[in-house]
């Protein structure tokens, strides 16, 4: 299917691992034109060594620093021409109860999470408008429906995610401006590395597919929200969760299959 996203300049933040690089990848195949940004200069040398001669370009920027998201959105229309695509892909997912995450790490998640999103959106808009259209597509998550105890900072960005994500959609619609989301469920990415073996279980059991997601099942969804296909679809998100919680008890149907293995069938006397 051609999703005509041929010489399209998209800027990713993040884009150098995970769902990022993912997403790098697959609109490289499209034909796009890349942009992304991290924030360490050893991640962004192995990119731009990895995609040497490739329409694909690299820049020093944190999400949190409204500057660097104004530099970014420069540096990219002053190399392919404007900006048709942003996505705000880069964020943090910070483990800690409530009462006792410390405040810095609690602000630096907001400031990440929520204000980089609002920052990356601002700095896209202008050229977008010149372009006369524009998808601005931000990182929600499943956890924005139901977050996580222990890691409760992070289901309430992505929340905020969300609402700015119905907000800007309404607000910049007569721009011709779409804004949408995705929503991941537990993908196995850097970010989260961490997650003990125990908990990816645990995790696990809560999905109807009973696995965990890759980066790369959720790339062709971020090239179908940024294309034209997408054109109706604004002020929302899409969920690939694997079907986490799609009913309350998705672990049942495994049980009863592994009940019903031939192996493990009872054999009734006759």
């Amino acid at each position: 299917m051609n999703l005509n996203l041929q010489e399209k300049v998209v800027v990713i933040t993040g884009g150098t691992l995970g769902i990022g690089k993912a997403c790098v990848d697959a609109f490289l195949l499209e034909g796009s034109r890349v942009v992304i940004c991290a924030r360490t200069q050893s991640k962004l040398d192995e990119f731009t060594a990895q995609y040497k001669g490739r329409p694909a370009l690299a820049f020093k920027a944190d999400v949190a620093n409204p500057d660097d998201m104004l530099q970014l959105a420069e540096n990219a229309a002053t190399a392919f021409g404007g900006i048709d695509v942003w996505v705000n892909n880069a964020g943090m997912y910070p483990r800690g109860k409530l009462e006792d995450m410390p405040l810095e790490e609690w602000r630096r998640t907001f400031n990440v999470n929520v204000d980089g999103v609002l920052y990356g959106s601002r700095a896209a808009i202008p050229y977008m408008r010149r372009r006369g259209k524009g998808v601005i597509i931000n990182a929600a998550s499943f956890a924005s429906h139901i977050p996580t105890a222990g890691r409760g900072a992070y289901g309430i960005t992505k929340a905020a995610v969300q609402h700015m994500t119905r907000v800007l959609g309404a607000e910049l619609a007569p721009d011709n401006i779409r804004v949408v989301s995705y929503l991941p469920g537990f993908v196995i990415t850097d970010l989260t590395a961490h997650v003990t073996d125990s908990e990816k279980d645990l995790i696990e059991t809560q999905l109807a597919q009973h696995r965990s997601g890759m980066p790369e099942e959720i790339a062709p969804i971020v090239l179908f929200l940024a294309s034209d296909l997408a054109s109706f679809i604004t002020g929302c998100g899409i969920e690939a969760s694997g079907g986490r919680y799609c009913v309350q008890n998705p672990d049942m149907p495994w049980g009863k299959k592994a009940a019903s293995h031939p192996f493990n069938a009872v054999e009734e006397d006759t």
